[in-house]
């Protein structure tokens, strides 16, 4: 929470965001269902975009690819929800 407050000011706390390390397999599934469910919802918003700030073992099950730590990753859902990834802005 404190990259994202430093970085946009307001922040709303998402437990699908959390570190998947120590949690139950059954709760990483749910949440990991709920981001990408998430980016189907966030596509369709025409003329917005949004920020999330997690940790890259969240985003490296995401996308199904490694990501460093700092990555920034411009993502988008196909028709059949998919995650695919757009960009990646490496933080070195």
């Amino acid at each position: 929470m404190d990259t994202a407050t430093v970085a946009f000011g307001a922040t709303e706390k998402w437990a699908a965001l959390g570190s998947p390390q120590g949690g139950s397999e059954t709760t990483n599934a749910e949440s990991l269902a709920a981001l990408r469910r998430a980016v189907v919802q966030a596509g369709a918003q025409r003329g917005r975009f949004e920020v999330w700030v997690t940790h890259m073992f969240v985003l490296s099950d995401l996308v199904g690819t490694n990501t460093g730590s700092g990555d920034g990753l411009v993502l988008k859902a196909d028709s059949s929800g998919t995650v695919q990834l757009l960009g990646r802005l490496p933080s070195a």
